[in-house]
């Protein structure tokens, strides 16, 4: 039996595609590659859900490669054609996630409430996305790690901060729109977002390691979270 690796080899760095013969059915060639672009979404989302269910199950360091291949039901070698190492894969999540953000905070924006409400709607969604899908927010903190650049493909990482910018505009219009009525004071909103972001990307590690450690004493991170937010609140008002 082969033995399990925990990480991936590296892709081949090129993939020689068939030689197509000419034609003269343009239409018939455009369709066909678009078939093929479709099948190619569809097993890398296949792989990508398997992949979500065994981090879930047996976390980063535990899972192999042949795992996730086996549940997807596509070879090893497939797998890396889609993503190039493990750690691609693994914050690959991470678009998912960000695509839910996205979706939450448009949905929040677009509420008939003052600003300083819909900042507060997001952060009890931060914590509501914790709570129901932890999986991601560990990806979110495996982006921290030294010499993840060297694992994953320059073309995720510019796809993950793309997202990531997005998701931080968002939040930074609501705090603008709350200097602008005069609800908050005149701060730097993108500051302001990134030391939200700090902070929730905080309590989130703090419960990891309690829970890895076996500590029952301090806060809740429920309470935590509040707690968190009366403070951003009270230094963003007038």
């Amino acid at each position: 039996m082969p033995k399990k690796t925990n990480s991936l080899r590296a892709a081949p760095s090129k993939i020689i595609a068939s030689p197509v013969a000419p034609s003269n059915a343009s239409n018939g060639v455009s369709s066909t590659a678009k078939r093929r672009e479709r099948e190619r979404g569809a097993r890398q989302q296949l792989i990508l859900d398997a992949a979500k269910s065994v981090f879930a199950e047996r976390g980063f360091l535990n899972t192999t490669v042949e795992e996730i291949a086996a549940r997807a039901e596509v070879a090893v070698g497939t797998l890396y054609r889609y993503f190039q190492s493990k750690e691609e894969l693994y914050v690959s999540l991470l678009f998912e996630a960000m695509n839910i953000f996205d979706q939450r905070i448009t949905a929040i924006q677009q509420r008939a409430a003052p600003p300083d409400a819909q900042l507060h709607a997001v952060w009890d969604f931060f914590y509501e996305f914790y709570q129901s899908q932890p999986e991601y927010y560990r990806a979110f903190m495996f982006l921290h790690h030294e010499g993840l650049s060297d694992l994953i493909s320059p073309a995720v990482i510019t796809q993950i901060n793309r997202y990531a910018g997005r998701n931080f505009r968002q939040v930074g219009q609501i705090i603008q729109a709350g200097i602008n009525v005069e609800i908050f004071r005149p701060v730097d909103a993108r500051a302001v977002v990134d030391m939200m972001w700090a902070l929730l990307m905080g309590l989130a590690q703090l419960t990891e390691t309690r829970r890895n450690l076996g500590v029952t004493s301090g806060s809740s991170l429920e309470t935590l979270h509040q707690q968190a937010f009366e403070w951003v609140e009270c230094s963003l008002r007038r």
